[in-house]
């Protein structure tokens, strides 16, 4: 599902995003001195709370987003996963957000002979498509953390 391919274009994401991020920051605090320099203290406090506040906003909007699913995608490919075997019973149409990650609920259950019915909660990205599973399938799901990293159909049980 993830490659090293989707990580470097995240980050090149990423750091163009940081790029924009900057520059009206820097106009703002170019004009933050230079009305310091004049001494028009109003001015300077009006430009210095502008410049807080579109830190804050920019920060929170454009670059907390990126951030939170660059290392989701590094999890996933180099933390620390564990493979299960269950068979698929729903996924959510709507989305949640996990760990800053928007993704769908999909339910898979586990008939072992200790428990007639297991269930088990698992998270799929909201940013791929939903897989086309019917209820009831066996599926092999890679996981980090209850988020699908990987899956493959299971023929034979």
């Amino acid at each position: 599902m993830y490659q090293e391919t989707d990580l470097q274009s995240i980050r090149q994401q990423m750091h163009r995003r940081i790029l924009f991020w900057l520059i009206p920051e820097a106009a703002l605090l170019a004009l933050v001195v230079y009305s310091f320099m004049l001494r028009i203290e109003w001015l300077t406090s009006l430009l210095f709370a502008l410049l807080l506040a579109v830190i804050l906003f920019s920060v929170t909007l454009f670059i907390l987003p990126v951030r939170r699913y660059l290392h989701f995608v590094m999890n996933a490919l180099h933390g620390r996963n564990r493979v299960d075997t269950a068979a698929f019973d729903t996924v959510d149409a709507e989305t949640v957000v996990r760990e800053g990650v928007r993704c769908h609920p999909i339910t898979m259950r586990a008939d072992t002979i200790k428990e007639e019915l297991d269930e088990r909660s698992y998270y799929w990205d909201a940013n791929l498509p939903l897989p086309d599973w019917q209820k009831g399938e066996y599926i092999r799901l890679r996981s980090h953390e209850k988020m699908v990293t990987g899956w493959q159909r299971v023929t034979g049980e």
